[in-house]
């Protein structure tokens, strides 16, 4: 999400169906998807290079229920004090402004999206608040530090901890992201004796295939390379019981053991606004409750955003402004007993 990588949105494409009353079946809720819902998520942060808005739409292709980017909206960011328009350019799967762009403190920003067919969304302004510093950080290797479904057990990592001071003066919400980075010999690998030709892994001999080549050919990079991976959990915290104190070894985040290779991990304290922090819970609800039959259905997910001709119209997502604070920690691996999750990949370069 970038900074917050919330793309991958499954419940964003389900509309809600489930009406309240007075007892509830124990069974699970039944959802019908709608096509052509749009979901904007926009972040405008005080770190350059943090800001993005992505517009994602709900389609069905080849038969597979599926978000599409759109590409071919106008994207702007707004400043209240003084009118100054950003615009932002589609690059990837996100829009994004200039190089450089970074919000300040004390400022107010709303975002704008003009879609192709003319229709508006707008989102309410948002004054940006002041960075809440990490005062110390500190790695903890687990070797079963989640569960995680797709393994269909515990998995080894690293939790990642951090103490800081939290204001006394004012209520304050946080938001915690990371990216890690690790550096990689090979920037490619071909598959089913294919070859890498102008960045993509083509079949040199279509229709006549070669049984000189072999099952794999790894491609090595030129100069520094690294995968760099982003947080999948939603982790916050709200000084509600604990404004104006130290707080100490607070766990915000999980770096799994994806291979051996020792890892950079840049982490992100964003103070957010209380609304923000809601909207945010309803999301951590929403993709990771399972409480049982008994757990309460989760609130809409109602963000900032709106159809200035519609306001009666539902548009899913948020903008959000924030502040953030940045430390940095190495974490070596090398040594980890564990096997890591993804596979280790012999060099085999082509030619050999």
């Amino acid at each position: 999400m970038p900074l917050v990588r919330l793309r991958n949105f499954l419940f964003l494409s389900l509309l809600w169906l489930a009406t309240t009353s007075s007892c509830t079946d124990p069974v699970e809720p039944e959802f019908q998807l709608e096509y052509g819902l749009v979901y904007v998520d926009g972040f405008a942060a005080t770190v350059p290079g943090l800001s993005y808005v992505t517009i994602l739409e709900t389609v069905q292709e080849f038969g597979v229920d599926t978000n599409r980017f759109i590409d071919d909206a106008t994207v702007l960011f707004i400043n209240e004090n003084d009118g100054r328009v950003v615009t932002l350019n589609p690059e990837q799967d996100r829009y994004v402004p200039a190089a450089g762009f970074a919000v300040i403190p004390g400022e107010t920003w709303r975002m704008e999206v003009v879609l192709q067919n003319g229709r508006r969304i707008v989102s309410q302004p948002e004054t940006v608040r002041a960075a809440v510093p990490i005062n110390a950080i500190n790695a903890r290797y687990d070797p079963e530090v989640a569960f995680e479904s797709i393994y269909s057990r515990d998995v080894p990592g690293h939790e990642i901890s951090i103490d800081f001071q939290d204001p006394p003066e004012e209520e304050n919400n946080y938001l915690w992201q990371f990216r890690s980075y690790e550096r990689i010999a090979n920037c490619a690998t071909c598959v089913e004796k294919r070859i890498l030709r102008e960045g993509t892994c083509i079949n040199p001999y279509p229709g006549n295939p070669d049984n000189s080549l072999k099952n794999y050919y790894t491609y090595a990079c030129e100069g520094s390379c690294w995968q760099i991976r982003y947080n999948r959990d939603i982790e916050i915290f709200s000084d509600e019981f604990t404004n104006g104190t130290a707080v100490q070894n607070l766990p915000v985040a999980r770096v799994l053991l994806f291979t051996k290779s020792d890892i950079l991990v840049e982490l992100l304290q964003i103070s957010i606004s209380r609304e923000a922090y809601r909207y945010f819970l309803t999301l951590k609800d929403l993709t990771e409750n399972n409480s049982g039959f008994n757990a309460p259905l989760p609130a809409a997910l109602v963000g900032n955003l709106s159809n200035p001709e519609d306001l009666s119209e539902f548009i899913p997502g948020r903008f959000t402004v924030a502040s953030a604070s940045v430390r940095r920690i190495y974490v070596p691996r090398a040594a980890i007993e564990e096997d890591p999750l993804e596979p280790v990949v012999v060099t085999q370069p082509e030619g050999d």
